[in-house]
């Protein structure tokens, strides 16, 4: 197999990795939104960021923590893979 074909293989498999990650519930942009406002409160009362979060419409502290906990696992894999794709893509030929 050249290494042409290789490299379009990687490729491909790269964009279903892209795919797979803005399809992620972490990459949501109501979750997105909701962990934007939880980062900028320089206080941690989580009552006072619930009812900002349901202001907003985003998902409460306990549903976005969920989704957190649940989702950590296969959102790292999915990075790690697009990272290491694009690594074997942008290495040089094997002599």
């Amino acid at each position: 197999m050249s290494r042409r074909r290789d490299v379009d293989a990687l490729r491909a498999e790269l964009e279903e990795v892209q795919a797979l990650i803005a399809a992620h519930p972490l990459a949501s942009r109501r979750s997105r939104a909701a962990q934007e406002t939880v980062a900028a409160h320089e206080s941690r009362d989580a009552a006072r960021i619930d009812r900002e979060l349901a202001a907003g419409g985003s998902p409460g502290v306990e549903e976005l923590g969920r989704a957190q906990v649940s989702g950590t696992w296969s959102w790292w894999k999915v990075h790690r893979r697009q990272m290491r794709l694009q690594k074997w893509i942008g290495r040089p030929p094997a002599c």
